[in-house]
C-alpha cells in the first residue's frame, strides 16, 4: 500500500549514545546536520527539514497542505505503554472513528513516504492537490519516529491534538458495549442456548440473505454482496477469539455494523486452533462457533462465513497429524449430544464457498483449476469435486505443481463476470510463520492471501468500490480484559471505568 523500506531498527537514544565515527567526524568538521526534537504544542509548528518527536508524544497531528492526518502510537486497550508499544497508526479523526476504519500502519524498522504518489493513501486521506505526490518521510525507529519534509514549498504543520479520543480507548469502550449489542455475553454457552441460537442460525442460513438460488431453490454457492457497502474480508481465524475482537472493536466498525453500514465475510476455517500443543484443544472451537453464531443471529444480513477445509469433521480435516475434525465431533458430541452435532454438520453444509462484491471475489482455498461455469458453482452442492478444490486448492508452487496459477484466476474472474485486474482474494495458504497479508501472490496481479490466525499480528482486507485496502493490527488479550472488567465491577459496584487517559506515570514515559 505504501512505499515502505526496512530501516536499522536502533533507537534514537542508542544512536547518540553510540555514534558512528563517519558521525563524529562530521561533528569535529562542522558537517554534522543536527535534527530538532518537536514537543508537538497546541500551536501548528511549521515543519522545516527534518525533525524527530518527543520519545513520550503518543498522539499529534501533522496537516499536509489541507489535510490533516492524526498519528497515535498504537497502545493496548489499557492506554498504557509498554515495551511493545513501537507501531504507529494514522488516520483521518472521524471517518476512523465513525465507520469502517481505514488507516496506514507505520510498524517500527519501517520508512514510509506519504503522498499522493500512493494511490491507497489518497484513498484513505482523501489527498488534494495541496498534497505532493511525495510530501513527507516518516521513519520508525523503535517506536519513536523522525519527520521529514520533502516538499519545501508546500506547507507541513505539526500540533498536539486536544481530543481525549484515542483509538485504544474507543476500541475498550466498544469491547465493553459489544455483549449488550449482541444481547449475550462473550463466553461459550450452555447447551440449551447454544442448541437454540445456533437452529436459528441455521434458519438463517437455509434463506441467508444475498444468496443466489440454485436449482433446488435453495441458497447456492455463492454470495453476491451488495455494492453499497463496504467488506471487510478476515482469513482464518483458526479460534483466535482475541484477532476477531481486535477487528471488531476497531474504530467505528461496530457502529458501521449497527448501522448496516459494512458486510464481515470469514473466509472460512474459525475452528481448529493451530498453535503449538493445542492443536488437539477443542473447547476453544465451541467458543469461535459460538460467538460466530451469536454475531450471525444479531447481524444475519452482515456477518457471513464461507466453508473452508476446516469446517468439516472428516478425518482429513487437521493439522500436523492431529485428525481434528474426527477430535472436534467426539469432543462436541460429549459436551452438548449427538443432535447439537449434527446442527453443526447441518451449520457447515449450509455456508457459502464464494463471495463477491463489487468487482472482487473472495473464496477459501483457491479457484478451481478445471473450466466451470458459474451455474456450476452456484449448484455446488451438486459437485463434491468442485466443493473440494474451493476449500483445499492452493497455489502452484515449487513442489506443490498441482496447484492453481495464473490461468485458473483468470478464469474464476471471467466466470464471474468479473474484470480482469479485480482483486481475488484468498486463505488457507499462509505464505510464512511471520508476515499475514501477501498481495499479487504468484506474480498475479491482484491476487492476495490474508490470514488472520497469527498471535502476534493479523491482516484484514477491506473492499470499497472495487478497491482492496490491507489493514494490519496487532492483537491483545482482549477477551481476558473484558472479563477482568466484568469482575471489577461486580466485585466495586458503583466504581466507573476510566474515561481514557492513560495512567499519568506510565503514559509520559519514554518508549523504551
Amino acid at each position: 500500500m505504501s512505499e515502505a523500506t526496512k530501516v536499522d531498527d536502533q533507537s534514537p537514544e542508542e544512536m547518540e549514545e553510540k555514534p558512528s565515527i563517519f558521525s563524529r567526524l562530521c561533528g569535529i568538521f562542522g558537517n554534522r546536520q543536527k535534527r530538532a526534537t518537536i514537543v508537538p504544542a497546541s500551536t501548528p509548528a511549521t515543519l522545516v527539514g527534518s525533525a524527530r518527536i518527543a520519545p513520550a508524544t503518543q498522539v499529534f497531528e501533522l496537516r499536509l497542505g489541507n489535510v490533516a492526518l492524526e498519528f497515535e502510537l498504537d497502545l493496548p486497550m489499557s492506554g498504557t505503554v509498554t515495551r511493545g508499544s513501537r507501531d504507529w497508526i494514522v488516520h483521518v479523526g472521524d471517518a476512523y472513528f465513525e465507520g469502517v476504519p481505514e488507516f496506514l500502519s507505520i510498524r517500527a524498522g519501517e520508512t514510509v513516504l506519504i503522498g499522493r504518489v500512493d494511490d491507497m493513501q489518497t484513498r484513505i486521506f482523501g489527498f488534494d492537490r495541496s498534497v505532493a505526490e511525495r510530501h513527507v518521510k516518516v521513519s520508525n525507529v523503535r517506536g519513536s519516529l523522525t519527520v521529514e519534509s520533502l516538499e519545501p514549498d508546500r506547507a507541513t504543520t505539526i500540533a498536539a491534538i486536544a481530543s481525549d479520543r484515542r483509538a485504544w480507548n474507543v476500541r475498550r469502550e466498544n469491547l465493553k458495549r459489544l455483549p449488550g449489542v449482541l444481547g449475550r455475553p462473550l463466553t461459550e454457552l450452555d447447551g440449551d442456548d447454544a442448541l437454540e441460537i445456533l437452529r436459528e442460525v441455521n434458519d438463517i442460513l437455509a434463506a441467508e440473505a444475498y444468496r443466489e438460488p440454485n436449482d433446488d431453490g435453495v441458497p447456492g454457492g455463492i454470495i453476491k454482496l451488495p455494492d453499497d457497502k463496504a467488506i471487510v474480508i478476515l482469513g482464518d481465524i483458526h479460534t483466535q477469539m482475541d484477532n476477531l475482537l481486535r477487528v471488531i472493536t476497531e474504530g467505528g466498525l461496530l457502529a458501521a455494523l449497527e448501522r448496516d453500514d459494512v458486510c464481515m465475510v470469514f473466509l472460512g476455517d474459525l475452528v481448529h486452533c493451530e498453535e503449538p500443543g493445542e492443536l488437539e484443544r477443542m473447547d476453544t472451537s465451541i467458543l469461535i462457533l459460538d460467538i460466530f453464531c451469536t454475531l450471525k443471529r444479531r447481524f444475519p444480513e452482515n456477518i457471513f462465513c464461507l466453508r473452508g477445509n476446516h469446517e468439516d469433521f472428516s478425518p482429513e480435516s487437521g493439522k500436523g497429524g492431529v485428525p481434528q475434525g474426527v477430535l472436534l465431533r467426539r469432543y462436541m458430541k460429549e459436551r452438548r449430544g449427538a443432535e447439537y452435532v449434527a446442527e453443526i454438520e447441518r451449520l457447515f453444509d449450509g455456508l457459502a464457498y464464494i463471495a463477491q462484491g463489487m468487482d472482487f471475489a473472495a473464496c477459501h482455498g483457491g479457484p478451481v483449476r478445471s473450466r466451470v461455469t458459474r451455474d456450476a458453482m452456484v449448484n455446488i452442492r451438486r459437485y463434491p469435486g468442485l466443493q473440494n478444490e474451493v476449500v483445499w486448492n492452493r497455489l502452484r508452487q515449487a513442489g506443490r505443481l498441482n496447484g492453481y496459477g495464473k490461468g485458473s484466476v483468470k478464469r474464476f474472474r471471467r466466470m464471474l463476470g468479473l474484470s480482469k485486474e479485480a482483486p481475488v482474494i484468498v486463505g488457507h495458504t499462509p505464505m510464512s510463520a511471520t508476515e499475514t497479508l501477501w498481495r499479487d501472490v504468484g506474480g498475479i496481479k491482484a491476487h492476495h492471501i490474508v490470514y488472520s490466525a497469527h498471535t502476534d499480528r493479523l491482516a484484514i482486507m477491506v473492499m470499497r468500490d472495487g478497491e482492496a485496502l490491507a489493514l494490519e493490527f496487532t492483537p491483545e488479550p482482549a477477551l481476558d480484559m473484558l472479563r477482568d472488567d466484568i469482575k471489577t465491577s461486580s466485585d466495586t459496584p458503583g466504581q466507573s471505568d476510566a474515561k481514557g487517559k492513560a495512567p499519568p506515570a506510565e503514559a509520559e514515559g519514554a518508549i523504551e
